[in-house]
């Protein structure tokens, strides 16, 4: 099956539209989600919206997520994700409010597991070194392993004894998992961020997983970044969050 791959979509409608969109011209037979579906944007109910109708989709939360139904401290955000996930709270309908109650960080499947930082510590944890991925491997049964939180597309394998390094995938580049007696071999994709991508390319990100083929492969899309700088100086929100879409920062 193929899965359209996808995280930190921050209330960014038009980059979720483009992904969305894409992903249903592909036909995907499934959705991975790795959570922060909202925080930083303007749109957050229009978000959960779209991701709630999604058809067969695996979806957990992330630290902005449960920063905005107040299950973690917003003391611990920056000044910009602070005022963000505030006015978050103030916009969300019951309905959405309950949809985020509902999830949980880390979830583990019969195919795959998803964390939104790390298995180990799910919400808050950010995976970038090779020592943290060699600590998190047995807190994961079934791998791969498919995390955001970093807001970069990169991937972590263990092949052998081959050293292990974080590697930052490209637009269209694609991943072989390796395999081992159990199944896949551990191995842990980032898709990157659809609605705030911090690698310095503005574009879209996500991913297009094939459980068959055993391949993972990163896919950047353009969307109107101006629509949503309007979007967020229209709701109040901190012009920086509006200036870093631009840069990819």
């Amino acid at each position: 099956m193929i899965y359209g791959v996808f995280s930190d979509t921050h209330s960014n409608l038009e980059a979720l539209d483009a992904v969305l969109g894409f992903f249903e011209d592909l036909e995907v037979g499934g959705y991975i989600c790795c959570g922060d579906l909202v925080g930083y944007g303007p749109e957050p109910n229009e978000t959960l919206d779209r991701i709630r109708a999604l058809k067969n989709a695996t979806v957990i939360c992330g630290n902005h997520d449960l920063a905005t139904i107040g299950r973690i401290e917003v003391e611990w955000f920056n000044p910009y994700a602070r005022a963000a996930v505030l006015w978050t709270r103030e916009k969300l309908t019951p309905s959405n409010r309950a949809y985020l109650e509902s999830l949980v960080a880390k979830l583990e499947t019969k195919d795959f597991t998803v964390a939104h930082g790390t298995p180990r510590r799910p919400p808050e944890e950010y995976l970038l070194s090779a020592a943290q991925f060699r600590e998190n491997v047995p807190y994961v049964k079934t791998w791969p392993l498919f995390v955001g939180h970093s807001h970069m597309p990169l991937v972590f394998k263990q092949a052998g004894a081959a050293p292990i390094e974080p590697v930052f995938l490209e637009h269209n580049q694609l991943v072989e998992l390796g395999r081992d007696a159990g199944g896949f071999a551990p191995t842990a994709l980032n898709p990157g961020s659809v609605g705030q991508p911090r690698d310095h390319d503005s574009r879209a990100c996500c991913g297009l997983y094939d459980s068959d083929k055993g391949t993972f492969r990163i896919v950047r899309l353009d969307y109107d970044v101006s629509s949503v700088q309007t979007k967020i100086r229209s709701a109040g929100l901190p012009e920086f969050l509006a200036l870093r879409l631009a840069y990819g920062q």
